[in-house]
């Protein structure tokens, strides 16, 4: 997705964030419902109460999004995979796992807990809407009608067999409990994800040909399938091949590392210019504190380098302070890991070393090559 998310806060004990992207689609949707949909549900109503009846209607979209991604990761860490996160972006919400699904049944649960949510919704609004005496008023009428009915479009869109879509996900832990093969069912499911998003792609295009402007919208939508399906093959091909295999085994050992009363100054002339590695442990004696890599000193003011010990800009984060004999399979899933892209390694000896994401991408080349040979 890129774009970092910013935290918003916490549900049932998940960070929550949203993207920056997150507002477009939001004044989207305002927009389109404020301009067509609410004026011909409640005849005469004002501009303003139409975009204010758009932007509630928004809201109440992703309140169900973000309910649905709910569903699966409380499912997901009641079956032992930790979520990160749950981001709202341009296309929805996401729950960003830390960690893939051990069994196929596992994996079946998680799946389908996001529908599940959806289903209810659904449900919910169309018996509020059934309730609703022939009094009502037109303007909350069509805020559950369509809250009913944009949340049955998501439950059907999500259940389609398109890997990563809910349905995808759904098809992979049926094919993995049938063959016991994670990676084969993977494979079969990310193909079948990817033909899908082919095919949305097309007609996206067919219909934004013919005049209809909702046919990019589905478009876009087909490519993050094709994009997704392949990360998520990709990921579970990166944890297959390393697993079993040790940090310590791939290390970069002993590593170069810098003190932490050295100034940031010092750090840039003594250590990124003369070994021009992006990033360094930092340590208090033998102890290793933290990373400092290229992106924190250049968030230190060039007038204040000099003053500035490197222990107060390193990165401190206890993943980031691994065994030797952890497995980089494991590694791989640690959210800080992913996002600084090293760790240091403790080795039995009281040195440290140092594991990066280039070490891995090297590793998995010459895997490949292996392989070929």
């Amino acid at each position: 997705m890129g774009l970092r998310s910013i935290r918003i806060g916490r549900l049932a004990g998940v960070p929550i964030g949203v993207q920056p992207l997150w507002l477009a689609i939001v004044a989207l949707i305002t927009w389109s419902l404020g301009a067509a949909y609410y004026p011909d549900q409640v005849p005469g109503i004002a501009p303003a109460a139409a975009y204010g009846l758009g932007l509630l209607s928004a809201l109440l979209l992703f309140a169900s999004i973000l309910l649905h991604e709910l569903g699966h990761a409380v499912v997901a860490r009641r079956n032992g995979v930790e979520i990160e996160e749950i981001d709202l972006w341009l296309l929805g919400g996401v729950a960003r796992m830390a960690g893939y699904p051990k069994t196929a049944g596992a994996e079946l649960r998680f799946a389908i807990a996001g529908p599940a949510v959806t289903l209810v919704i659904a449900a919910a609004f169309g018996a509020v809407d059934l309730a609703l005496p022939g009094s009502a008023p037109a303007s909350l009428k069509a805020v559950v009608e369509y809250q009913a009915f944009v949340n049955l479009a998501i439950l059907a869109f999500n259940l389609l067999p398109a890997f990563p879509l809910d349905g995808g996900r759904v098809a992979r832990a049926l094919i993995w409990a049938r063959t016991g093969d994670i990676s084969r069912a993977t494979g079969i499911a990310a193909t079948i994800g990817r033909g899908f998003g082919y095919g949305m792609i097309a007609l996206g295009l067919l219909g934004a040909a013919g005049g209809a402007f909702g046919g990019i919208w589905f478009a876009v939508v087909g490519f993050f399938v094709i994009v997704a399906a392949r990360a998520e093959e990709g990921g579970l091909r990166l944890r297959v091949a390393l697993s079993g295999r040790e940090a310590g085994r791939l290390m970069s050992f002993p590593a170069v590392t810098i003190p932490a009363g050295a100034s940031v100054a010092q750090a840039v002339d003594e250590y990124f210019i003369r070994y021009r590695y992006s990033a360094f442990p930092v340590t208090e004696g033998t102890r290793p504190l933290g990373l400092v890599n290229l992106a924190a000193v250049e968030r230190v003011a060039a007038d204040r380098r000099a003053r500035t010990p490197v222990g107060d800009i390193a990165i401190h984060h206890p993943s980031l302070l691994i065994d030797e004999h952890l497995d980089v399979a494991d590694l791989l899933e640690r959210p800080a890991f992913q996002e600084i892209g090293r760790a240091i390694v403790l080795t039995a000896s009281g040195k440290v070393g140092i594991i990066s994401i280039t070490d891995v991408q090297q590793v998995m080349r010459a895997l490949d090559l292996a392989g070929a040979a």
